[in-house]
């Protein structure tokens, strides 16, 4: 487990963020969608929120059982940042959950359940001399 560097755990929760979530299927096929509502709770917790996913809350569960990773690619200008993360837990109640529903609620979306990830490595992957190369 690492934890978000100060420059990246920012990106991650800027709303104006492009944030892509990678899972590997059960038959191996990599699964990638748009997660606009996903941040984190703090440097060492992503939260990605389920109102649809299936297929991808499907690979996450597998991960999570596999002991396996998945990735969220978060982009703004020419800042890009892989975050590979282990599945933490999966949350309907609580807490963290309740004050989420509520956020969602506000943007009309229905949360159906909150996906949280420890991350485990970071990767700068921005169009620069230093793209490619493991930053934590």
């Amino acid at each position: 487990m690492v934890a978000l560097p100060k420059d990246v755990l920012e990106l991650v929760n800027d709303k104006g963020a492009s944030k892509i979530l990678g899972t590997r299927a059960s038959n191996g096929d990599v699964h990638l969608i748009n997660v606009g509502g996903s941040g984190a709770l703090d440097p060492e917790t992503i939260f990605v929120g389920q109102i649809f996913m299936k297929a991808s809350s499907e690979n996450l569960e597998l991960a999570k059982k596999e002991g396996t990773r998945a990735s969220l690619l978060v982009s703004k200008g020419m800042q890009s940042y892989e975050i590979r993360c282990l599945v933490k837990d999966y949350v309907t109640s609580g807490p963290v959950f309740d004050k989420m529903k509520e956020a969602f609620a506000q943007m009309k979306f229905d949360l159906k359940g909150l996906w949280l990830l420890t991350p485990d490595s970071i990767w700068n992957e921005s169009p620069t001399w230093d793209g490619g190369r493991q930053i934590a």
